[in-house]
C-alpha cells in the first residue's frame, strides 16, 4: 500500500529558524517515523483543502500506485473559508474578525473538512498540528493524536488549549493578507476586530512564546527536538495503524 504524506510547513521541515530556510540540520515527522514506500506532497504555507486537492490529483494520475492510504499532518482550514463561504478571501477575513465565536467557526470548518477527506475512500491518519484535531467518527479515518501544540505545550508546563492557526487571524488584523498570486497585501480593516478574536489570537501567541522558550518550536513551528518528542510519542498508534490500514 502506498502512503501519501500531506501536510504544511509542519510536515515539510522542523524550524531552528523563523523561516528555516538556511537551516543546516533538518528532520521532520516522516523521517522520524521512518515512513517507507510512500510520496511527500507537503508544501509550505498549504492549507487544509490545498492538500487535499493534492492528494486527489496524485490517485487520479498514478492509478499504478494504487492503493492508497494517507498520514495528514493537519494545517487548517481557516484559509479555506472563502471557498466554502462564496467570500474574498477579504470579505471572509473580515468577517471571521467580526466574530463573537472564533474557535466555533474553526471547529466548524475542520468537521466540514473531515467530511470532505473521508470521501476519498482510503484510510487516513490524522495528526494534529497546526490546528488540533477534533475528528467525530469517520469510517476511514483514525486519529493518531488530536494536539502536537498540546503535547509540545504539556511540556513547557502549559495548561490545555486549543490550538489553532492563530497566525493568520494576526496577520489579517494588521490588514495584511497573502493572494494566491504575488506578495503579501494589504486591506482595510473598517473596523475593530471582536475582543473574542484579539483575546484568543493573543492567548496562542503567548502560548507558543512559552513553548519557544522550551525550545520546542521556533516562531510557529516545531523545532527538530519538537519534531523528535512527538515522533517518540505517537510511534505506538501511529505503527499499529501502519500495520493494519488496508
Amino acid at each position: 500500500m502506498h502512503t501519501l504524506y500531506l501536510g504544511p510547513s509542519w510536515a515539510v521541515q522542523s524550524f531552528e529558524s523563523v523561516y528555516g530556510i538556511d537551516d543546516p540540520v533538518k528532520t521532520n515527522l516522516a523521517q522520524e517515523l521512518r515512513l517507507t514506500n510512500s510520496t511527500s506532497l507537503a508544501q509550505y504555507a498549504s492549507s487544509n483543502l490545498d492538500q487535499f486537492k493534492v492528494a486527489q490529483n496524485f490517485m487520479q494520475q498514478h492509478p499504478d500506485q494504487a492503493p492508497f492510504r494517507i498520514v495528514f499532518v493537519i494545517g487548517n482550514s481557516l484559509r479555506d473559508g472563502p471557498l466554502d463561504s462564496g467570500m474574498t478571501e477579504i470579505e471572509w477575513a473580515k468577517t471571521f474578525l467580526a466574530s463573537d465565536d472564533p474557535l466555533d467557526i474553526i471547529m466548524t470548518l475542520e468537521q466540514e473538512f473531515y467530511k470532505r477527506l473521508n470521501s476519498l475512500g482510503v484510510p487516513v491518519a490524522l495528526i494534529g498540528a497546526h490546528t488540533d484535531v477534533g475528528c467525530k467518527s469517520h469510517d476511514n479515518i483514525t486519529v493518531i493524536h488530536p494536539s502536537w501544540q498540546n503535547f509540545l505545550g504539556q511540556r513547557s508546563n502549559v495548561k490545555q488549549f486549543y490550538g489553532w492557526a492563530a497566525d493568520i487571524a494576526h496577520r489579517w488584523i494588521k490588514g495584511v493578507y497573502v493572494p494566491e498570486v504575488g506578495p503579501p497585501a494589504t486591506f482595510d480593516l473598517e473596523q475593530d476586530p471582536s475582543p473574542a478574536v484579539v483575546d484568543e489570537v493573543h492567548k496562542i501567541l503567548r502560548i507558543w512564546k512559552s513553548i519557544e522558550r522550551h525550545k520546542l518550536i521556533c516562531g510557529t513551528h516545531p523545532t527538530i527536538l519538537g519534531n523528535q518528542l512527538f515522533a517518540k510519542e505517537i510511534a505506538r498508534p501511529f505503527k499499529r495503524w501502519i500495520d493494519n490500514a488496508v
